[in-house]
């Protein structure tokens, strides 16, 4: 059982072709869990703030090579903080790459380093503005797109076999969220 208090996907915006979107991933919360007669597990989860975060792109196969972010600010709507990120974190080409799943499309995902430190409950709704380039064959184009990205709350239940979660293993989906190894914090 989880509550998660995070924030939705925003709208996707176009660049050169390609359909951009930002999200963020709750790394903070609590956690809890029991036994029934050692063979049920039952976890609980309330997630939270501070998020990892990330801005996607959707291109097509052999046409979109290459996303850039340029500079990215957090506005939040309830405590007005309007914060740029540092910009040397930044200006890293991703290339976009295919999926298995799905063969005619190409993906590319920036995860910003660090932590994105606010709280749905306590900063309401975010905007990013993100300068973002996208490089394909017919050129690139640059934009200052904005993420609207609205507060909620959910309440999920999944069941799961923690054997068949094991054979499954990892996937190839350049989509997955990454966990690196050093956040800073913003």
């Amino acid at each position: 059982m989880t509550k998660s208090h995070s924030y939705q996907k925003s709208e996707a915006v176009e660049i050169n072709g390609a359909k951009l979107s930002g999200s963020v991933k709750p790394m903070g919360g609590k956690s809890g869990f029991g036994f029934s007669a050692m063979i049920y597990m039952a976890g609980s989860a309330t997630l939270d703030g501070p998020f990892i975060w990330r801005v996607e792109a959707e291109g097509k196969k052999d046409l979109h090579l290459h996303m850039l972010v340029h500079r990215v600010k957090v506005i939040t709507s309830k405590t007005k903080r309007s914060e740029w990120y540092p910009e040397e974190h930044l200006g890293y080409q991703t290339p976009f790459e295919a999926s298995e799943k799905e063969p005619n499309r190409v993906f590319a995902v920036f995860q910003i380093p660090g932590k994105l430190k606010v709280y749905p409950r306590e900063d309401g709704d975010i905007t990013i503005l993100a300068d973002v380039s996208v490089t394909s064959k017919k050129g690139v184009g640059r934009n200052l797109v904005k993420f609207n990205l609205m507060a909620e709350t959910t309440k999920d239940v999944e069941f799961i076999s923690l054997p068949s979660e094991i054979v499954k293993g990892s996937s190839e989906d350049p989509r997955d969220w990454e966990w690196g190894d050093e956040y800073l914090d913003f």
